[in-house]
């Protein structure tokens, strides 16, 4: 049995644990939000392509988290 990490199917785990984190945290940050920065219906808008994206096609809802996170959180925290 090999104990490398990246070969094989190990790299596409790995690569499914970060997006997840990635998502939880995006998910996590926006439902803490109060409703003065981010209304209700603002913070539906990005969490469910946040999680939606993770269980249908993984990476892609680590994506809109990773934008989220980039270049919306900073804005709102100014």
């Amino acid at each position: 049995m090999s104990a490398d990490v990246f070969g094989g199917d190990g790299f596409f785990f790995l690569l499914y644990l970060v997006s997840f984190v990635v998502v939880i945290w995006a998910v996590a940050d926006i439902a803490r939000q109060p409703q003065w920065k981010m209304s209700t219906g603002r913070k539906v808008a990005w969490i469910l392509p946040c999680v939606l994206g993770w269980l249908l096609f993984g990476v892609v809802g680590a994506v809109v988290a990773a934008i989220y996170l980039g270049a919306v959180r900073p804005r709102l925290n100014s």
